[in-house]
């Protein structure tokens, strides 16, 4: 994959990148930890504390599709700084509400704030000189910072109250808010040269496929422990451990994606990751044991993440102005949202075993259409033409 003539991602570039997709993503990656919070402080039932998360990630949603195409033009900091303020005003009311009308108004104001900052974060990955590495970096490092707000936020909570722990989210939209400065502008590819891909925005086929993928992920992610204590039988602190490993190794499936992109390219991975994630899914609800359950988790959490990543560096290499990434980014944030109640309301009317088999089949019918992208973008990269003498660079040496 050959790397393209945009920002080079120095270390404050690295920062902006992972700051950003860390706040843009907050939302769903927070909630277990934030729905319990509110749901006791305000003794909420579950259907209601669902309808509110709900709100809020949908919120996410529409603003980040929304701003797709502004997204792709210069004055990404501008948009991105603007979301860090809105989201962290919202999650600063959300701590303080004392009514669930309050917590729903709190709740839409920080999911609109966050879909700013995932739009223009997200698009400032494909304006990066290398887009596969800026990817794989970024959703590295921000599973890592989100693994760390995960013990953070609970454990200020038990130290200073029920919602303090949304006061640590808002500071931390607000830590952001300096650090997205260093976001790549759209400026650069336009500078550049560079050209949008086939289509001025991704077709609705492909961000269906994309929603659904994620969809299948948020939904199972959501019910996993009920599958491992109800299904599986096993203790919830075991449960616990096996999310804990799931999310370490997630990390691993990462860099394994970005090597094996590297070496047999981009499609052949994302079709081995995505046919194993299939396969991870149908054993987490069929299986009956400690260790089906625990490997099927691991692989499945590695398998998605590399799935994202290899199609975030894909849609950037079609177009490196960002709006493909960014109309991706909003089409995964409508799955999160909607894969939960989805896959409970199937988890009610079947068994474990069937959920399985729909989560499979689902994200074998999301495959197509992301292959295509793989596809494309390896297309095009392979039909650039040569940098001219004066701008050569010596060939890189090909990974392991």
């Amino acid at each position: 994959m050959t790397p393209g003539t945009g920002t080079s991602m120095g270390a404050r570039v690295l920062a902006a990148l992972i700051a950003g997709v860390t706040v843009g993503n907050i939302g769903g990656n927070l909630l277990p930890v934030l729905l319990t919070d509110y749901s006791s402080r305000l003794r909420l039932s579950h259907t209601v504390a669902g309808i509110l998360a709900a709100a809020q990630l949908l919120a996410t949603a529409a603003v980040a599709l929304g701003l797709a195409r502004r997204a792709a033009r210069p004055g990404r900091v501008r948009t991105a700084r603007i979301g860090c303020l809105v989201a962290g005003a919202g999650f600063a009311g959300a701590g303080l509400a004392q009514a669930p009308a309050q917590l729903a108004v709190a709740h839409v104001v920080a999911g609109a704030g966050l879909g700013a900052v995932f739009a223009a974060s997200s698009a400032g990955l494909a304006s990066t000189h290398d887009a596969d590495r800026a990817s794989t970096l970024s959703v590295f490092g921000s599973t890592v910072v989100t693994a760390i707000l995960l013990v953070v936020v609970p454990a200020v909570n038990d130290i200073a109250g029920a919602g303090a722990g949304f006061a640590v989210v808002a500071a931390g939209c607000g830590a952001a808010y300096a650090l997205v400065g260093g976001l790549p502008d759209g400026l650069e590819a336009c500078d550049a040269g560079a050209e949008p891909g086939p289509g001025s925005a991704p077709g609705l086929v492909l961000l269906g496929a994309v929603a659904l993928l994620a969809a299948t992920d948020q939904g199972a992610w959501s019910y996993a422990a009920v599958l491992g204590e109800e299904h599986v039988h096993l203790s919830s602190s075991a449960v616990s451990s096996v999310l804990a490993v799931a999310g370490i190794c997630a990390l691993a499936g990462i860099m394994a994606a970005s090597l094996t992109a590297r070496r047999f390219g981009r499609a052949p991975a994302l079709l081995g990751c995505v046919m194993l994630e299939a396969a991870a899914k149908w054993a987490v609800g069929w299986g009956e044991s400690t260790a089906t359950y625990t490997v099927a988790t691991v692989l499945w959490q590695a398998c998605y993440l590399a799935v994202l990543v290899l199609l975030i560096s894909a849609m950037a290499e079609i177009d490196p102005q960002g709006r493909w990434v960014a109309a991706g980014s909003g089409a995964v944030a409508v799955g999160t949202a909607l894969g939960p109640p989805a896959v409970g309301a199937v988890l009610d009317v079947t068994s474990a075993p069937a959920l399985g088999i729909v989560l499979a089949l689902a994200t074998c019918i999301a495959a197509g259409p992301l292959l295509r992208v793989a596809r494309t973008g390896a297309t095009i990269t392979a039909s650039e033409p040569p940098l001219p003498v004066s701008d050569a660079k010596p060939p890189s040496v090909p990974g392991p």
